[in-house]
């Protein structure tokens, strides 16, 4: 949605499809997480890559679930143990999402693709296309959209 309000043609494939619908030009660009960038070898297609080093507006979130049913089933002991990992694994995918964006820049720049970093101007820009294309929708169409929307505003 925030793509298509910035003028761009969306166009859908399977993510293992990645490579070849850069290299046939299928695709000019495209979004996809850092890890992906690396292990789907899309450098040796591609000629620039914006890092989500400082700015980015897109985040793979991964939470640890778990059915309420099944946590309420556990002893408390268990239940323990599972909140605390949770707990930790936080800081964990911070910095391991720090690292795979590191890594992105430094295997993009040694395969010779122009690597760029967001400046905030450029992500100004895109925060507002967000704001008027995606989060409204959001916000309209997703129950409790809009406390949501501020709640992920509010996280520093």
């Amino acid at each position: 949605m925030m793509l298509k309000a910035a003028g761009a043609a969306i166009v859908s494939f399977p993510s293992d499809e990645s490579y070849s619908a850069l290299q046939s030009g299928v695709a000019d660009g495209m979004w996809t997480s850092s890890a992906s960038l690396v292990s789907y070898r899309l450098y040796e297609v591609g000629k620039h890559v914006t890092t989500a080093q400082d700015k980015t507006f897109w985040y793979m979130f991964e939470p640890l679930l778990m059915a309420k049913s099944t946590y309420d089933s556990l002893t408390p002991e268990q239940q323990k143990i599972v909140t605390e990992v949770g707990a930790s694994l936080d800081s964990f995918a911070v910095k391991s999402a720090k690292e795979d964006d590191q890594q992105v820049a430094d295997v993009y720049k040694k395969a010779g693709v122009a690597v760029h970093d967001m400046d905030e101007a450029t992500f100004a820009k895109w925060r507002k296309i967000a704001e008027e294309s995606a989060w409204k929708d959001f916000a309209a169409t997703v129950p409790d959209g809009k406390r949501l929307i501020d709640l992920a505003v509010s996280v520093k």
